[in-house]
């Protein structure tokens, strides 16, 4: 005889099942569509769909067009049912993003504001988040939780920013944050986060290793469609490689590092123009401009085809740089083309689908991902 917890057991695994199948359904489906592909009796998916739509997760109000006799209703998830948002924070920005349970964007907002460590800061952001929602129409119920993505490294308990050198100069604390924002937060690296949007919904690519080029440089390494974050949660920090012994001295102390040739800051902030102009001029013809691009391609070439050497997997290439590659990736795959030792060939390197909202979309995405696998 079975116990009351593995009859609910039970009822929750079949539950999951029919939602998830009809997640990830390409087009609509009826019940018996359901029951037939899951092996399911048509009174328990009967009885799971109406806990689902008693929900609001479930929309059967399609029905199917005649084929003779009854026609039968067709199911959907309800992609607004519930949402989740993303936030990215960088030394001078807040980049907002809501999205569905489908990943479509809702909103998206960027504001202006140097970070501070301060009980100010933290409530200008919660304002910040209560706003975009209020005009979205998003009531709390709706809202799974605010994923925040900070450019430094989190301990496993999510609650203290370890090392962060472009955003703090100490380990930080991160309640103060937490405490001011009214619905359940998880606080994750920006980089990793961004990976896991450029995996997430991607079963051709089970493993990859994603580089976020921006003012600072980090990655992800995703295997066999698991985040890889390594034992103390330092995995991917790509930007911190030796690509030049004895070279620049980067914003970690050390020398020769990746970041140090490879920061979007190389492109704009030490010129004193802006990324967009950057690429103006370059586009101009500018030839002070395009010596530069020159070296910085052949300096982002080696860090590529470093870990490509190391991990043998797909490179996805994002952050603020990735909108300005566009056309210009065929001249960076040429030059990973004569470095590689191995493949003599970039077939392995593309660029990402969500760009500058990468980060943040991957950050909702936590609340998302667990909600699909656990409802």
């Amino acid at each position: 005889m079975r116990s009351a917890q593995s009859v609910y057991d039970l009822r929750k695994a079949n539950r999951n099942r029919v939602y998830r199948f009809l997640y990830e359904s390409q087009g609509d489906q009826t019940v018996q569509d359901v029951s037939r592909s899951l092996s399911l009796s048509l009174p328990t998916v009967n009885q799971n769909l109406n806990e689902l739509m008693e929900s609001g997760l479930i929309d059967n109000s399609k029905i199917a067009s005649s084929s003779g006799g009854r026609r039968p209703r067709l199911l959907s998830v309800i992609p607004s049912a519930r949402c989740a948002v993303g936030v990215e924070i960088s030394p001078h920005h807040m980049y907002l993003v809501v999205t569905d349970l489908r990943v479509n964007e809702m909103g998206f907002r960027v504001v202006s504001r140097p970070f501070e460590a301060t009980a100010d800061y933290a409530a200008s952001l919660a304002g910040e988040i209560q706003s975009l929602l209020a005009g979205l129409g998003v009531v709390q119920d709706m809202v799974l939780g605010v994923g925040i993505t900070l450019p430094g490294i989190i301990n496993a308990a999510n609650t203290v920013l370890e090392y962060a050198p472009t955003l703090i100069s100490s380990p930080l604390e991160l309640s103060f944050l937490r405490e001011a924002i009214p619905y359940a937060v998880k606080f994750c690296n920006d980089a990793n986060a961004g990976g896991f949007a450029e995996w997430w919904d991607q079963p051709e690519q089970p493993s990859m290793a994603y580089l976020s080029i921006g003012r600072g440089i980090g990655g992800a390494i995703l295997v066999n469609g698991t985040p890889y974050s390594g034992a103390r949660q330092k995995s991917a920090e790509f930007g911190h490689m030796c690509i030049h012994p004895g070279g620049r001295t980067c914003s970690c102390g050390r020398v020769g590092c990746l970041e140090a040739y490879c920061s979007t800051a190389v492109l704009s902030n030490h010129l004193g123009i802006s990324l967009a102009d950057f690429f103006h001029g370059l586009e101009s013809g500018d030839g002070e401009k395009s010596s530069l691009w020159k070296r910085y391609l052949e300096d982002l070439s080696i860090g590529i085809v470093n870990i490509h050497t190391m991990l043998d997997c797909d490179i996805v290439l994002g952050g603020p740089l990735s909108p300005f590659l566009g056309k210009r990736v065929e001249q960076l795959k040429n030059h990973i083309d004569l470095l590689d030792p191995i493949s003599h060939t970039s077939q392995h390197v593309r660029l990402c689908r969500y760009h500058e909202k990468s980060n943040g979309i991957g950050a909702a995405l936590k609340y998302i991902d667990d909600f699909v696998s656990n409802i």
